[in-house]
């Protein structure tokens, strides 16, 4: 037995219409096609099921390897349109679909709404600032009613009710759809030790990554197991048991794209730490791999991994460069001054400000010499 059920906003709010479908499954109504013009969906009756499905927009139509040993399926697909579904229980679940095709679909929707409705607002706030005008002024407004007025009250309603209903749905359901990776991004445990609990502190490793990328393989090869970093980024926390081969990796990002974690998470890397504030989207992979095997690397291409490191470098030089230059300048003004005025010098001041040029001054350093090493090595791999 088959039945259908209309929604016509259901690509609006994906999650919802995801949610919605397994309920229906877990009800013994399965998914089984979708009518896309009439918006109507199909279920077929069967046995109460707890599944997940998912809803994809994209020109790609094979289905990552990732996906499918993770137990994904493709259960109706027309055109750039795709559900997918998985039996397991949702806990079971590590690996989730990437929304970077629908959510572009959905925000170029968004804008197209956005941009329809301001402009309304703005042809209707001239004529209502003309009239008042002409009120204010003596003069009178003669109201011609409109000879379609069943087509008025049509455009009235699509203008005033349907686009911003459409803008709205659309913003709520991007803003869900931007932080549903969060919700699954720390499910699995990459490591089940129950030793000791061990602290470590590391301060400035975001200036030498390559440096603290090795001391966590060191402290693997030790027994030490990375388990968990502080939401500084400062504290880690190892427990003791075995040793083990795992690559970590070390990543910066002028910004993080919906898809980013997706993507390595289906690539078989586990974050172990993000970080998104501004001038410091970092994050910290890892990956176990066998004696025999090559350890593993986020980026394989030369190019790409001199560009992140560059990418650093630049960031910090543009950060404290200024600093430094704004600091040195404030000494030669106070020297100045002393020089031709006479004045009293400072001379805590003047040491405060020495201790910040010398820090900021080795922090950029750090970060040249740590670009300068992957140069090294770059050019190493290609000179073999």
């Amino acid at each position: 037995m088959t039945i259908q059920t209309i929604r016509p906003f259901w690509s609006y709010d994906i999650a919802k219409t995801e949610k919605w479908l397994g309920e229906m499954a877990a009800h013994g109504y399965h998914f089984i096609r979708l009518r896309t013009q009439k918006r109507q969906f199909v279920f077929e009756k069967g046995e109460p099921k707890d599944v997940t499905f998912r809803i994809q927009y994209d020109k790609n139509t094979e289905l990552p390897a990732a996906l499918e040993n993770d137990g994904w399926h493709l259960v109706w697909q027309h055109r750039k349109w795709q559900i997918l579904r998985n039996d397991q229980p949702a806990y079971n679940i590590r690996m989730f679909p990437i929304r970077d095709g629908l959510m572009k679909r959905n925000k170029v929707l968004m804008y197209v709404f956005g941009s329809i409705f301001l402009y309304h607002i703005f042809t209707l706030l001239m004529p209502l600032l003309i009239n008042g005008l002409v009120l204010m002024t003596g003069g009178s407004i003669h109201v011609v009613g409109s000879p379609f007025w069943a087509i008025t009250i049509a455009y009235l309603i699509v203008v005033w009710g349907l686009v911003p209903y459409s803008f709205i749905k659309l913003y709520r359901s991007l803003k869900r759809l931007q932080h549903s990776h969060t919700e699954t991004q720390n499910r699995e445990t990459f490591f089940t030790t129950t030793g000791r609990i061990v602290t470590k502190w590391k301060f400035g490793w975001n200036y030498a990554p390559d440096k603290l990328e090795q001391w966590l393989r060191d402290m693997e090869e030790d027994g030490y197991n990375l388990t968990r970093i502080s939401m500084a980024g400062l504290r880690f926390h190892f427990q003791e048991g075995e040793a083990r081969k795992v690559s970590y990796c070390v990543d910066y990002q002028n910004s993080h794209r919906p898809s980013y974690f997706d993507m390595h998470k289906q690539a078989g890397w586990q974050l172990m730490y993000t970080s998104d504030v501004v001038l410091a989207k970092w994050a910290i992979w890892a990956k176990e791999y066998q004696t025999e095997e090559a350890p593993p690397t986020l980026y394989s291409d030369r190019t790409h991994m001199l560009k992140h490191a560059k990418r650093i470098m630049i960031t910090y030089m543009a950060l404290f460069g200024p600093v430094v230059l704004m600091f040195i300048g404030l000494i030669m003004t106070d020297i100045n001054l002393v020089q031709t005025d006479g004045m009293d010098i400072s001379w805590l001041q003047m040491g405060i400000f020495s201790l910040l040029i010398m820090e900021y001054s080795f922090l950029m350093v750090k970060s040249w010499l740590y670009y300068r090493r992957i140069k090294r090595r770059v050019d190493e791999v290609a000179a073999s």
